[in-house]
Protein backbone atom coordinates (compact mmCIF):
# COMPACT_ATOMS: atom_id res chain seq x y z
CA UNK A 1 0.00 0.00 0.00
CA UNK A 2 0.97 3.76 -0.32
CA UNK A 3 1.00 4.04 3.23
CA UNK A 4 3.17 1.08 3.70
CA UNK A 5 5.46 2.84 0.99
CA UNK A 6 5.50 5.87 3.05
CA UNK A 7 6.59 4.64 6.36
CA UNK A 8 9.27 2.69 4.62
CA UNK A 9 10.59 5.68 3.69
CA UNK A 10 10.01 7.60 6.51
CA UNK A 11 7.54 10.25 4.16
CA UNK A 12 3.84 10.88 4.51
CA UNK A 13 1.20 9.70 2.86
CA UNK A 14 1.07 12.70 0.82
CA UNK A 15 4.52 12.94 -0.09
CA UNK A 16 4.40 9.77 -1.73
CA UNK A 17 0.59 10.40 -3.39
CA UNK A 18 2.68 13.52 -4.68
CA UNK A 19 5.19 12.04 -6.25
CA UNK A 20 3.16 9.13 -7.59
CA UNK A 21 -0.16 9.37 -8.46
CA UNK A 22 -0.58 6.09 -8.89
CA UNK A 23 0.48 2.04 -7.67
CA UNK A 24 1.39 1.95 -11.59
CA UNK A 25 3.88 5.10 -11.41
CA UNK A 26 5.16 3.52 -8.39
CA UNK A 27 6.23 0.39 -10.39
CA UNK A 28 7.49 1.64 -13.79
CA UNK A 29 9.79 3.91 -11.81
CA UNK A 30 10.91 0.79 -9.51
CA UNK A 31 11.34 -1.30 -12.83
CA UNK A 32 13.00 1.36 -14.80
CA UNK A 33 16.78 0.96 -14.36
CA UNK A 34 16.25 -3.13 -14.85
CA UNK A 35 14.35 -2.13 -17.95
CA UNK A 36 17.14 -0.04 -19.35
CA UNK A 37 19.84 -3.30 -17.97
CA UNK A 38 17.24 -5.75 -19.87
CA UNK A 39 16.89 -3.33 -23.14
CA UNK A 40 20.81 -3.04 -23.31
CA UNK A 41 21.42 -6.35 -23.26
CA UNK A 42 18.77 -7.52 -25.80
CA UNK A 43 19.72 -4.99 -28.16
CA UNK A 44 23.50 -6.36 -27.50
CA UNK A 45 22.41 -9.85 -28.31
CA UNK A 46 20.21 -8.67 -31.23
CA UNK A 47 23.68 -6.97 -32.52
CA UNK A 48 25.39 -10.36 -32.08
CA UNK A 49 22.82 -12.18 -34.00
CA UNK A 50 23.28 -9.94 -36.68
CA UNK A 51 26.64 -9.86 -36.58
CA UNK A 52 27.15 -13.72 -37.17
CA UNK A 53 24.07 -15.20 -38.06
CA UNK A 54 25.71 -18.43 -39.03
CA UNK A 55 26.34 -18.38 -34.87
CA UNK A 56 23.12 -18.00 -33.24
CA UNK A 57 24.04 -20.00 -30.09
CA UNK A 58 26.97 -16.56 -29.49
CA UNK A 59 23.96 -14.05 -29.33
CA UNK A 60 21.76 -16.67 -26.75
CA UNK A 61 25.05 -16.85 -24.68
CA UNK A 62 25.34 -12.94 -24.62
CA UNK A 63 21.67 -13.01 -23.96
CA UNK A 64 21.28 -15.77 -21.19
CA UNK A 65 24.29 -13.81 -19.52
CA UNK A 66 21.95 -10.50 -19.40
CA UNK A 67 19.61 -12.42 -17.65
CA UNK A 68 21.59 -13.73 -14.86
CA UNK A 69 23.05 -10.32 -14.58
CA UNK A 70 19.71 -8.88 -14.72
CA UNK A 71 18.33 -11.12 -11.73
CA UNK A 72 21.46 -10.91 -9.60
CA UNK A 73 21.55 -6.90 -9.81
CA UNK A 74 18.05 -6.53 -9.14
CA UNK A 75 16.72 -9.12 -7.16
CA UNK A 76 14.43 -7.37 -5.11
CA UNK A 77 12.72 -6.06 -8.61
CA UNK A 78 12.30 -9.59 -9.89
CA UNK A 79 10.73 -10.88 -6.59
CA UNK A 80 8.15 -8.04 -6.77
CA UNK A 81 7.80 -9.37 -10.45
CA UNK A 82 7.32 -12.28 -9.54
CA UNK A 83 5.16 -11.98 -5.97
CA UNK A 84 2.71 -9.41 -7.11
CA UNK A 85 -0.02 -10.02 -9.40
CA UNK A 86 -0.86 -6.33 -9.69
CA UNK A 87 2.70 -6.07 -10.73
CA UNK A 88 2.11 -8.50 -13.21
CA UNK A 89 -0.82 -6.37 -14.14
CA UNK A 90 0.72 -3.05 -14.78
CA UNK A 91 3.59 -5.19 -16.84
CA UNK A 92 1.10 -6.71 -19.03
CA UNK A 93 -0.38 -3.49 -20.19
CA UNK A 94 2.85 -1.83 -21.38
CA UNK A 95 3.45 -3.28 -24.94
CA UNK A 96 7.34 -1.91 -25.32
CA UNK A 97 7.78 -4.02 -21.97
CA UNK A 98 6.08 -6.83 -23.72
CA UNK A 99 7.54 -6.95 -26.87
CA UNK A 100 11.50 -6.32 -25.16
CA UNK A 101 10.33 -9.81 -23.25
CA UNK A 102 9.37 -11.29 -26.33
CA UNK A 103 12.97 -10.23 -28.32
CA UNK A 104 14.66 -11.57 -25.20
CA UNK A 105 13.01 -15.28 -25.42
CA UNK A 106 13.49 -15.23 -29.09
CA UNK A 107 17.03 -14.80 -28.30
CA UNK A 108 16.91 -17.47 -25.88
CA UNK A 109 15.08 -19.84 -28.28
CA UNK A 110 16.83 -19.17 -31.38
CA UNK A 111 16.16 -20.22 -34.64
CA UNK A 112 13.69 -22.91 -35.24
CA UNK A 113 13.40 -24.09 -31.58
CA UNK A 114 11.52 -27.59 -30.96
CA UNK A 115 9.49 -28.38 -28.08
CA UNK A 116 12.58 -29.48 -25.73
CA UNK A 117 14.26 -26.25 -26.37
CA UNK A 118 10.82 -24.34 -25.71
CA UNK A 119 10.74 -25.86 -22.62
CA UNK A 120 14.17 -25.76 -21.66
CA UNK A 121 14.51 -21.96 -21.99
CA UNK A 122 11.18 -21.76 -19.81
CA UNK A 123 12.55 -23.87 -17.35
CA UNK A 124 15.91 -21.71 -17.55
CA UNK A 125 14.23 -18.56 -17.21
CA UNK A 126 12.26 -19.36 -14.18
CA UNK A 127 14.97 -21.14 -12.61
CA UNK A 128 17.32 -17.73 -13.18
CA UNK A 129 14.84 -15.76 -11.57
CA UNK A 130 13.61 -18.05 -8.95
CA UNK A 131 17.24 -18.56 -7.80
CA UNK A 132 17.48 -14.60 -7.11
CA UNK A 133 14.59 -14.83 -5.16
CA UNK A 134 14.56 -18.31 -2.98
CA UNK A 135 15.40 -17.71 0.78
CA UNK A 136 17.42 -20.86 0.80
CA UNK A 137 20.12 -19.49 -1.29
CA UNK A 138 20.18 -15.80 0.91
CA UNK A 139 23.47 -17.22 1.81
CA UNK A 140 25.40 -17.75 -1.77
CA UNK A 141 26.95 -14.38 -3.18
CA UNK A 142 26.41 -12.43 -6.36
CA UNK A 143 29.48 -14.28 -7.44
CA UNK A 144 28.62 -17.68 -6.77
CA UNK A 145 25.36 -17.52 -7.74
CA UNK A 146 26.20 -15.70 -11.22
CA UNK A 147 29.05 -18.78 -11.98
CA UNK A 148 26.33 -21.50 -11.27
CA UNK A 149 23.39 -19.94 -13.34
CA UNK A 150 25.67 -19.42 -16.02
CA UNK A 151 27.05 -23.25 -15.74
CA UNK A 152 23.70 -24.16 -15.59
CA UNK A 153 21.70 -22.70 -18.14
CA UNK A 154 23.82 -23.10 -21.41
CA UNK A 155 24.12 -27.19 -19.77
CA UNK A 156 20.03 -27.14 -19.92
CA UNK A 157 19.82 -25.89 -23.52
CA UNK A 158 22.99 -27.44 -25.03
CA UNK A 159 20.49 -30.44 -24.41
CA UNK A 160 17.95 -28.80 -26.47
CA UNK A 161 17.42 -27.59 -30.78
CA UNK A 162 17.37 -24.25 -31.49
CA UNK A 163 17.63 -25.46 -35.41
CA UNK A 164 21.37 -26.58 -35.56
CA UNK A 165 22.43 -29.33 -35.87
CA UNK A 166 22.79 -30.87 -32.36
CA UNK A 167 24.12 -34.87 -33.35
CA UNK A 168 25.89 -36.84 -31.02
CA UNK A 169 25.73 -34.79 -28.23
CA UNK A 170 27.61 -31.46 -29.44
CA UNK A 171 26.20 -28.68 -27.30
CA UNK A 172 24.88 -25.35 -28.91
CA UNK A 173 27.07 -23.06 -26.51
CA UNK A 174 30.70 -23.99 -26.46
CA UNK A 175 32.44 -27.34 -26.47
CA UNK A 176 31.11 -28.47 -23.35
CA UNK A 177 29.30 -26.70 -20.85
CA UNK A 178 32.20 -24.96 -18.95
CA UNK A 179 33.98 -24.16 -22.08
CA UNK A 180 31.04 -21.67 -22.75
CA UNK A 181 30.69 -19.65 -19.94
CA UNK A 182 34.33 -18.56 -21.12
Amino acid sequence: SLQMIADHLGVTKAAVYYQFHAKEDIVLAVIESAVEDLAAFVATAEEQALADPTAPDSATLVALHGLVDLMINHRQVVAALMRDPEVERIMAAHEDLNSLIDRLVALLLGPEPDLPRRVAVSVVGAGIAQAGIDPRLTDVDDDTLRRHLLELGPTMLAATSSGSDRSHGSGPIGTTPTDSIR
